[in-house]
């Protein structure tokens, strides 16, 4: 197990739940797709955050009683998550149990919720995994918090070597559910492993190709109302040959177009920009929602000159982008898998996308701010400091809006953050 270096933050167990019950033998192994050995044992990290009120005054012991409980119930069904990697190329599904970890910080709740997730990561994760390399640890992560107040934080660190963050959301979700209802029916999960997309024939992967460089960079909380996020649309629509933009579209065209204008400030001449999101392969290739793996591939938005970076081009192109994507053989002919041979091949790792490209994932369709564990929906959802330089994380909040999470360069994120078009539509939570 880890250890929490916190002022505020003290540690109060530390466990090993396993499932409630055993893996069948049948099942002990389970073989890393192409997809799944790039990947680095790294953490998806989500924090739900309660307040005392809420909780209707549970005590801490009936708290952690249940979600154990809950946990050991749902991981009977998420086997593999109760594993442990053996190698780059399969997870022993050896039911050694995922971590549980029960904090003390001292402060309320109160005290934290209109701070920045960079101020409170420490806080409600154990510090240093979230999106970390981690080879020691557990492939499921919980910490339990308890504020002085009597409000609780429940974070969940999910490792992406074997899921993408549709698994991770359904894994959260689904023990929620379990949660407030013992009688939830568990649902049959699909294990893709490497049926899909097998690895090379030239053999595993050697080492992950994907590590972490969020060094030198700094995070940034905006808000869109969902007043503002219709007045962007409509703005959009009005300019644009799409005439029924998404939320997520026009939020990561604003992004794109402001985060590109910051590093043009900061160079003197424009770079040709491309801005890469990844998509969920589940539907298109006939899978159910439940399936687990990483099942995705990348869409590249390219802007080949100044003239073009505006919001209503980039939404454009963004759709033709996703629409070539959605019309291609991502199987057989996968723009990810792709990139990920040819690295492999040159002996190198996986950073970011280009030197010039801007990563922008939407888990605007993971509903984390509805995941009720029977006492209410939560009062804040947050997301870890991570993964990347030139990257933008999109979620649902809790008032029907969207929050973006941006990490940028320190220099290109202090011209970014007074962009005025930016701030026309989004509020930047302080920093501190």
């Amino acid at each position: 197990m880890g250890s929490i270096a916190h002022p505020l933050v003290s540690i109060i167990s530390e466990k090993l739940i396993k499932p409630s019950s055993p893996t069948s033998p049948t099942k002990r192994w389970h073989k890393l797709s192409l997809i799944d050995q790039a990947f680095s044992n790294s953490y998806i990290p989500f924090s739900l955050s309660y307040t005392k009120h809420q909780l209707n005054n549970i005590n801490p012991t009936q708290i952690s009683q249940l979600l154990e409980e809950s946990l050991s119930k749902i991981l009977s069904t998420y086997y593999l998550y109760a594993g442990r990697l053996k190698d780059n190329t399969k997870v022993d599904c050896n039911d050694m149990g995922a971590e549980f970890v029960q904090v003390q910080i001292d402060c309320p709740i109160s005290q934290t919720l209109n701070w920045h997730n960079a101020a409170i990561e420490d806080l409600l994760f154990p510090q240093g995994l979230p999106w970390s390399n981690c080879e020691g640890r557990g492939l499921v992560v919980v910490q339990l918090s308890y504020f002085s107040c009597g409000g609780i934080a429940i974070s969940m660190c999910i490792s992406h070597k074997i899921g993408d963050g549709c698994s991770g959301y359904n894994l959260f979700r689904d023990w929620s559910e379990i949660t407030r209802d013992p009688n939830f029916t568990k649902p049959s999960l699909h294990y893709v492993e490497q049926s899909v997309f097998p690895p090379p024939s030239s053999g595993p992967f050697i080492a992950p190709l994907f590590m972490s460089n969020k060094h030198d960079c700094v995070q940034r909380r905006y808000i869109f109302s969902n007043e503002k996020l219709l007045n962007l649309k409509n703005t959009v629509a009005a300019e644009s040959e799409v005439q029924n933009p998404t939320r997520t579209e026009v939020v990561s065209a604003l992004i794109f177009k402001c985060a590109v204008a910051a590093a043009k400030a900061n160079s003197t001449f424009f770079q040709p920009p491309s801005m890469v999101q990844a998509v969920d392969l589940r539907a298109q290739i006939g899978l159910p929602p439940n399936a687990i793996g990483n099942l995705l591939t990348i869409c590249p938005t390219s802007i080949t000159n100044e003239e073009n970076m505006t919001i209503s081009k980039s939404v454009s192109q963004m759709r033709k982008s996703k629409e070539l994507a959605y019309n291609r053989d991502n199987v057989n002919d996968n723009m990810f898998v792709a990139l990920l041979l040819q690295l492999a091949k040159s002996k190198q790792e996986y950073h970011d996308n280009g030197p010039n490209a801007y990563q922008i994932t939407s888990l605007v369709k993971f509903a984390l701010h509805d995941i009720d564990f029977g006492w209410g929906k939560p009062t804040k959802v947050s997301i870890a400091n991570g993964l990347n330089n030139k990257l933008a994380i999109l979620m649902g909040n809790q008032s029907g809006g969207l929050d973006a999470f941006v990490t940028l360069s320190e220099q290109d994120m202090s011209v970014f953050e007074r962009d005025p078009e930016l701030l026309e539509f989004a509020s930047l939570v302080p920093s501190c």
